[in-house]
């Protein structure tokens, strides 16, 4: 028997205009997905030319270093029995007799001391609001936000600097400054139970603290609180006179023991001194009078200018011996020992070019600059350079050199003068 014939074909004509321009849609979106879109993407894919402003920028040729502080310094031996509590911060400066540090029975009598010194610089820090309160303040409002702006970036300082003995007071301050600028605009501050509280809890404390004795500073001068073992390794009087050798001796020294009765001891000359070892190649035009800038690495001293006062070689094929000396003193400076330091020689300011940018053409130094969407070549006059930068100085009156803020290209192939940029 024949099978009927079955039509696998479809005709079909679209006659709605609905129909039609969803057809038209469907369409564009297939070629945005399809064509326009992968053009765009290979577009976006090419990578633009990249640039680095010409800016000022000063560096410094130095010599890096390993140093000895040197200074007089007696050590303070007492024998106690009890808790040993100073009485001075290291480095601040005393008179013969002062006290310089107080014995307690214990441990706990040695806090409720410490705690008995809180409780009277907080009675004092709230007496001086409450006096406030009552007085007659400035009318100008923006004095009392400078103060607090003042006081919050020298408390931010020296957190950032860690100068964990200046925190506490310039927290005090910053406080403060708040407390006064709240009371100028007329917020109500009422700080009497506040000290009536600390009263109580200062008259209880003090009947169970009982100061068993003290040590007073055999000498006048600046004090510290321990001792590293170092003070004798250096004749004071002689540190002028030190060379290569000795020096090397110096800084691979062991320290000697510190005695088990040490309670510190009293640095007693305000003058002290850095020594270290160089080549006398490394001097350039520093000579003794000369003063430099010194800056420590690992270390919470601040860069600190001190002076040459001896250069010391043995003859011309040693290396050299360089003193450097300084009359500043502080809490960090006292706990100074071994350092790794860096000696500033000298300073290059000029316009910074990263060497990836460098170029030669004819004969000539220089780096492309993009101005507008053209390259164009800009001479270069090197003042310093480094593995990294390289500094350059624009001669008087010349033109073609690079200037300020001119967009330097770092890479790029091909290059030459008045090359259209894409």
């Amino acid at each position: 028997m024949k099978k009927p014939h079955v039509r696998t074909n479809i005709d079909f004509e679209v006659t709605s205009p609905v129909i039609k321009n969803i057809f038209w849609v469907v369409l564009f979106l297939v070629l945005m997905f399809f064509v326009i879109y992968p053009l765009t993407v290979f577009k976006g894919n090419i990578s633009p030319v990249r640039t680095q402003t010409a800016v000022q920028q000063t560096v410094y040729d130095t010599i890096d270093v390993d140093a000895f502080a040197v200074r007089s310094e007696v050590c303070i031996n007492n024998t106690y029995s009890g808790t040993i509590v100073p009485a001075v911060t290291n480095g601040n400066k005393v008179a013969i007799g002062d006290t310089v540090a107080d014995i307690y029975a214990n441990e706990a009598a040695a806090q409720n001391a410490s705690r008995l010194k809180e409780l009277q610089n907080e009675i004092e820090y709230y007496r001086s609001i409450e006096s406030a309160v009552g007085g007659t303040l400035q009318t100008d409002i923006d004095l009392y936000k400078s103060s607090v702006t003042k006081s919050l970036f020298s408390l931010s300082s020296s957190i950032e600097n860690d100068e964990l003995s200046e925190i506490y007071t310039k927290s005090r301050e910053l406080r403060e400054a708040i407390t006064r600028k709240q009371i100028a605009i007329g917020t109500p501050v009422d700080v009497s139970d506040i000290i009536t509280q600390l009263t109580n809890e200062y008259s209880a404390l003090e009947k169970s603290v009982n100061v068993g004795s003290s040590i007073e500073a055999p000498q006048s001068g600046y004090y510290v609180n321990t001792a590293d073992g170092y003070e004798n390794a250096v004749d004071f009087e002689n540190v002028k006179n030190l060379n290569f050798s000795q020096v090397e001796s110096i800084l691979n020294s062991e320290p000697s023991l510190v005695s088990s009765d040490n309670v510190g001891k009293i640095i007693t000359d305000f003058n002290w001194y850095l020594v270290c070892n160089t080549t006398l190649d490394r001097l350039g035009n520093i000579k003794t009078g000369t003063t430099v800038t010194v800056t420590f690495a690992n270390s919470p001293v601040d860069e600190l200018k001190m002076t040459v006062v001896a250069i010391n070689q043995s003859d011309a094929n040693t290396p050299v011996t360089l003193i450097l000396g300084s009359n500043i003193m502080n809490e960090d400076i006292a706990d100074l020992r071994l350092a790794s330091i860096k000696i500033r020689v000298e300073a290059f300011t000029g316009l910074a070019v990263d060497r990836q940018a460098l170029r030669t053409v004819d004969g000539v130094k220089g780096v492309y600059v993009k101005v507008g969407n053209i390259a164009e070549f800009k001479k270069i006059n090197i003042i310093y350079s480094d593995e990294n930068i390289i500094l350059t100085s624009a001669p008087p009156d010349e033109r073609g050199y690079l200037e300020l803020y001119d967009d330097i290209i770092l890479e790029g192939t091909d290059m030459y003068d008045s090359k259209l940029l894409d």
